[in-house]
């Protein structure tokens, strides 16, 4: 079973060049646990000098450079978690341009990146999405777009797969993936790659939207 937990950072109206979406996947029990345990370590440490005895939910925005170093650091520490992204440069995009709806936009970027996910992976899969990510209104178009281009694009007819949208306080690992998506944001957004070079030996793929005419690549 291969578990995929989506999240972004950044939006898809104005203000900021990129939108970026980062997938963390993993392909055993025990890396969901491991990075899981870490989530929840750091919520308590991030508490400590606060009146509450845990953090609800870590926002990456939030970290401080020593704080995101240490997670990253301890992330990547063993090959139980791949890694995924798509960055796209929103100048460059013709949907955003037309006006096109954000949703539909959305959906178009989630379905490139579990494009790559989805090929390289021959099983099962469980796609968890953060619900806040769309509108409610456009839940179901995600689910079922998603869900019906795993089946019939990527040949996984004898494999189940299953497309969900979860609340990222209750679901851990949906905070890896925010950690994940604001760090590759950052290393763009300031055109430097230190974070980034921490969580490279476990990039399968990284990728850049549009890639003929993308401004500021790091790949």
């Amino acid at each position: 079973m291969i578990r995929v937990f989506i999240d972004e950072s950044g939006n898809l109206g104005r203000g900021g060049q990129y939108f970026v979406l980062a997938a963390a996947v993993f392909d055993t029990p025990q890396g969901i646990k491991r990075a899981a345990r870490l989530i929840r370590k750091t919520q308590i440490m991030l508490a400590k000098d606060k009146p509450i005895p845990i953090i609800e939910e870590i926002k990456s925005c939030r970290l401080s450079v020593p704080q995101r170093q240490r997670i990253l650091n301890k992330l990547v520490a063993k090959a139980d978690i791949d890694i995924f992204y798509l960055v796209v440069d929103k100048g460059k995009v013709e949907l955003l341009r037309q006006s096109k709806p954000k949703n539909l936009v959305y959906n178009y970027f989630a379905k490139l990146l579990t494009d790559q996910i989805f090929s390289r992976y021959n099983d099962d899969f469980i796609v968890t999405f953060d619900q806040r990510s769309t509108a409610v209104k456009s839940m179901n178009s995600l689910i079922d777009y998603i869900t019906i281009n795993a089946y019939t694009s990527h040949q996984h007819v004898n494999h189940t797969v299953q497309v969900e949208q979860k609340d990222s306080k209750t679901h851990n690992n949906l905070q890896t993936a925010d950690i994940l998506a604001g760090t590759i944001a950052q290393a763009y957004c300031q055109q430097n790659r230190h974070f980034l070079s921490l969580i490279e030996e476990r990039i399968v793929k990284g990728d850049e939207f549009p890639r003929a005419t993308f401004r500021g690549g790091l790949l």
